[in-house]
Parts: C-alpha cells; sequence; structure tokens
C-alpha cells in the first residue's frame, strides 16, 4: 500500500541515512497532529490546493513551516524551497527561493529530494523522523510532517512540510523505537 514509504526505509538503510519515513502519519507531537488535520479539513478528500493554504489558514504554523516545489529542468528534477519559516529555518538554515542542490551538501541531498519525491509519490501525508545533519545541528532528531500540495496549474508538485526537534537521544534509538511501535523489525 505505501510502497514509496517502504522503498524510502530500505534506501535509507542500505544507504545508512539516518532518517525513517513512518507512512501511518501518526505523529507523537501535537503541533504536527494539529497540521495533519488542517491539511486534511483543506484536503476535503484529496490534496488540498495551495491557494486553499493560504498565510492566514496556515498563521498558526507560520514560523514552523517550508513548502518545496518540484521543478523539472531538461529532464531532471530540482527541488526549490518558495516559503521557510524563521523557526524552521533557525534549526536547518534558510533555504528560501534558493534550490535544495545549492545549498544541501552532496551527502545530504538525495535524502532530502528522495523523501520530498515519496511524499509526492504517495500523494498523502507522512511522518519522517531523520537527524538533522545541517547547519551544525546533528546532535537534534526531528520529527517532519509532510504533505503534497496541488499548485494553481493543478500540477501535485508541492510539498508543505514542518519539523519538531528534540535532542539528547542517539539516532539508533529514536529509530528503533519507531519500527517497535509500527510493528516492524528491529534495525
Amino acid at each position: 500500500m505505501h510502497a514509496a514509504a517502504a522503498d524510502y526505509n530500505e534506501k535509507a538503510k542500505t544507504k545508512n541515512w539516518a532518517a525513517f519515513c513512518d507512512a501511518s502519519a501518526t505523529f507523537t507531537h501535537p503541533d504536527l497532529r494539529r497540521l495533519l488535520g488542517l491539511w486534511r479539513k483543506q484536503a476535503k478528500g484529496g490534496i488540498p490546493l495551495r491557494r486553499d493554504m493560504t498565510s492566514r489558514v496556515l498563521k498558526p504554523f507560520r514560523d514552523d513551516i517550508a513548502i518545496c516545489e518540484r521543478v523539472m529542468e531538461g529532464g531532471e528534477r530540482r527541488w526549490r524551497v518558495c516559503r521557510m519559516g524563521a523557526w524552521f529555518a533557525q534549526i536547518l538554515g534558510d533555504f528560501t527561493g534558493k534550490f535544495l542542490d545549492e545549498k544541501i551538501t552532496p551527502e545530504l541531498l538525495p535524502r532530502w529530494q528522495t523523501a520530498l519525491d515519496v511524499t509526492l509519490a504517495e500523494g498523502v501525508p507522512l511522518r519522517f523522523l531523520g537527524r538533522t545533519d545541517t547547519n551544525a545541528m546533528s546532535f537534534l532528531n526531528g520529527e517532519y510532517f509532510a504533505a503534497p500540495l496541488i499548485a494553481d496549474d493543478g500540477s501535485a508538485n508541492l510539498v508543505l512540510g514542518a519539523g519538531r526537534f528534540a535532542g539528547g537521544r542517539p539516532w539508533e534509538e529514536v529509530e528503533a523505537e519507531a519500527r517497535r511501535a509500527l510493528g516492524l523489525e528491529d534495525g
């Protein structure tokens, strides 16, 4: 059912990414649960339109969100950050108006791009867990909300994201706990 998410997890394991995709979208942080509820309300049984996710609608999350757009250039896909809230930018770095390949190291870029690609492929909100390896914040682990949005031209090429971060636990413990909670094999 969630083949793209399962493929992401296999790739993360193979490539030794400190990342995990939970297709159940069972968020632990209350703010991310509220954002999920807002997305579902705006979706009306489908995928919300970007124009319906206005600044007014997203006001409670203004500083906590990012919106990324998949852009095709010469048959290659690139991801541009259309908007990045101040708090999100403080943790990850401010990428507003930039392409990820301009701001993310080549080692981390595939992990980020693949997570965004998986979100569009699944067409539903996803929960990602990952170590924050940007902006000298690798001591933090993040719980991330990622959900598709429909652009004004009707294409599903936007991803709304948000994150909550905590430190103090090794990534391996976080991942093992998530796998156990989902009834997946450990490791």
